[in-house]
């Protein structure tokens, strides 16, 4: 009886081992607030920025927009956030949330922008909030990240001005006008709304640990080695 019950307790603690190390986005994300931003500067109300988060869990990243209103990311409705990474004096990548979401990288090349599709994100609405989340090494982080790092969210609304509607996102191989300050012109697209309304927030690299998944995943195994030891030794005991 006791060989039997040490089978189904080993093959339980190694389930739970296999669960709490098969996907890094069980860990948990650690959330910091970058800033805020006044109400009711932008209509409607779901490109209204209220509030930016970033977020992390070691091997993902994710920027949080709390709205005024419930996001509502289209063709028409872009939800944008612009990350200087290399210190410069203009953003190097942006996550994108809209028709066609992504992570793109941005570069100057003899005064023109040329941005370009990199890897695909995650996008989710959570009541007022839009989660845009990628993957730490898209961005070269650790490495390819200074230790401050500039952001600026925006939010953005098709005009068409006698032009059709797009039928794909602003965004992809190819270049873009520059605009105002270190963010780009979008093609028929104005700006609603800009978080914050002049310069950047700024996050220390070390707000983005490189492993603060790694805890979890060293922890939780050995808890679940203790238990067994501890269950294997009481059952052997009890068998005597």
């Amino acid at each position: 009886m006791s060989c039997r019950k040490n089978g189904i307790l080993l093959s339980i603690l190694l389930l739970l081992l296999i669960l709490s190390s098969a996907s890094p986005l069980l860990a948990d994300f650690i959330t910091v607030l970058l800033g805020t931003d006044p109400s009711g500067d932008a209509h409607p109300a779901s490109l209204d920025i209220l509030k930016v988060y970033i977020a992390n869990n070691g091997t993902h990243f994710k920027f949080i927009l709390e709205c005024r209103g419930t996001p509502a990311p289209s063709f028409f409705r872009a939800y944008i956030v612009w990350m200087d990474t290399k210190g410069g004096s203009f953003s190097d990548y942006c996550l994108v949330a809209d028709g066609l979401s992504g992570l793109y990288e941005i570069k100057v090349v003899d005064g023109t922008i040329i941005i370009r599709y990199k890897a695909p994100i995650v996008v989710t609405v959570e009541d007022k909030r839009i989660h845009l989340m990628a993957k730490l090494s898209d961005i070269e982080y650790p490495s390819g990240v200074k230790e401050i790092v500039g952001v600026i969210a925006t939010t953005y609304q098709f005009t068409p001005k006698g032009k059709k509607a797009p039928t794909r996102s602003p965004f992809g191989d190819g270049t873009i006008p520059k605009g105002p300050e270190d963010i780009p012109k979008i093609p028929h697209f104005k700006i609603k709304d800009r978080a914050p309304d002049t310069g950047r927030y700024t996050v220390a690299r070390e707000v983005i640990p490189e492993l603060p998944g790694i805890t979890p995943f060293i922890f939780i195994p050995s808890v679940i080695i203790a238990i067994y030891i501890i269950y294997k030794k009481k059952f052997q005991t009890d068998g005597k």
